[in-house]
């Protein structure tokens, strides 16, 4: 359908971390309503980027009106799905739909002057996408511990991943850049690096299990990052990540 969010992956940066929140702290109405809104946000993206003209001008003059149509539909759900997740919700809970709501502005900003694909923009999505397993977590009244021991390894495995992903395509896109190349490998081993070291040095306030949790998608980046397959092997690699989605999904299910 010519509406639906062209980029794969994204489905299952929206899909993880919202299944792993309901698998932790159980189904409530306030979770269900975040999700609703996440989700009609999310099919929001595509008619966006046509009314936007990120997707040609012809996109634009042949599919416009109709996606004008079905991005209002879908902001008009997200925004009733919002407002009602926001009368249900706890104080606590309430205010942690912050941690998604940063990076989604980001997103936003990002997207209107053309730059989604950017390392930032990437970035700012899938921060968003594992951010909203925070007050998906806490409506069913988790704490907030708990909360981040689900959406941090998962905030983790999306950046470092997507960023791994690029190195991929940087060195091949246009003749290669290696200097682009070198630098996004630089930050992806950077980030898994002190990643790994800020979450062992606060496991006396954030659950071990996250440490355990987030280790599938750092050791993967950083493999890839290290050693990156060759662009023919992307689809492989693609399904690759949606195993380790799922085994970091299992994990923070069975240990936090």
């Amino acid at each position: 359908m010519a509406y639906l969010p062209k980029e794969h992956g994204a489905y299952g940066q929206v899909a993880f971390p919202l299944a792993t929140a309901f698998g932790v702290s159980g189904v409530s109405t306030g979770g269900l309503l975040v999700s609703v809104a996440v989700i009609a946000g999310f099919l929001a993206h595509e008619p966006a980027a046509i009314v936007l003209g990120l997707r040609g001008s012809r996109a634009k003059r042949e599919l416009g009106a109709s996606a004008t149509q079905w991005l209002s539909g879908c902001l008009a759900i997200a925004v009733a799905a919002g407002i009602a997740a926001v009368l249900d919700l706890d104080p606590a809970a309430r205010r942690s739909l912050a941690i998604p709501a940063i990076p989604t502005v980001l997103l936003i900003l990002a997207m209107i002057q053309g730059h989604e694909k950017s390392w930032y923009g990437e970035a700012a999505a899938a921060l968003a996408f594992a951010g909203v397993a925070v007050p998906v977590t806490m409506a069913a009244g988790s704490s907030m511990k708990v909360a981040f021991a689900v959406a941090i390894p998962f905030a983790l495995l999306f950046t470092t991943t997507t960023l791994a992903v690029r190195i991929v395509i940087l060195r091949v896109r246009g003749g290669g850049d290696p200097r682009a190349t070198m630098a996004t490998r630089r930050a992806t081993l950077a980030i898994s690096a002190v990643a790994t070291a800020v979450i062992g040095a606060i496991t006396g306030w954030l659950p071990w299990s996250a440490l355990f949790a987030s280790a599938p998608g750092l050791i993967t980046a950083s493999i890839v990052a290290a050693r990156p397959p060759a662009p023919a092997r992307l689809r492989s690699l693609g399904w690759t990540l949606v195993a380790i989605s799922t085994l970091t999904a299992v994990i923070v299910v069975a240990t936090v």
